[in-house]
């Protein structure tokens, strides 16, 4: 790959254009999980009014919440790794950081009650953005890339 000052102008714009389209990435690709789930589960979970609601299991409740938690964090920054052209570990990592900030204020911070739910979510959150990161990691060093 060519070194920045080496492009041509068109090449440079391009290039310019896809660091611009890095967060918009992120935050669409951590948002697609949401609209996908609402759009499965909604008419699973729909009922006519008066017959009894179904007793919601652990499992639902508890667990499918935190592996969407995991899966919206990792797609967060993988989204936005792959969206730029070169750096993509770095950035990453970048993306992965900011997760974790942004997850240690929505389920720490805010919370004034804290407990072992809020970080329980939050060190989910963050495993799932570094597991994000890792997987960019791998998959660069499988193409033999060094940025």
């Amino acid at each position: 790959m060519k070194s920045f000052s080496e492009l041509t102008g068109k090449e440079k714009s391009i290039e310019w254009l896809r660091w611009i389209c890095v967060p918009p990435a992120a935050v669409l690709a951590s948002l697609a999980p949401r609209i996908v789930v609402s759009l499965v589960i909604s008419p699973a979970v729909a009922r006519l009014r008066g017959t009894p609601a179904m007793p919601v299991s652990d499992f639902s409740r508890y667990f499918l919440a935190r592996i969407f938690t995991i899966v919206v964090g990792a797609a967060f920054v993988i989204a936005g790794a792959k969206t730029v052209p070169r750096f993509r570990f770095a950035t990453a990592v970048v993306l992965a950081v900011g997760w974790i900030l942004y997850s240690l204020t929505s389920h720490v911070l805010v919370h004034l009650g804290r407990g072992t739910p809020h970080y329980t979510d939050f060190v989910i959150a963050g495993a799932g953005a570094a597991g994000g990161a890792v997987y960019i990691f791998y998959s660069e060093k499988s193409k033999g890339r060094r940025h």
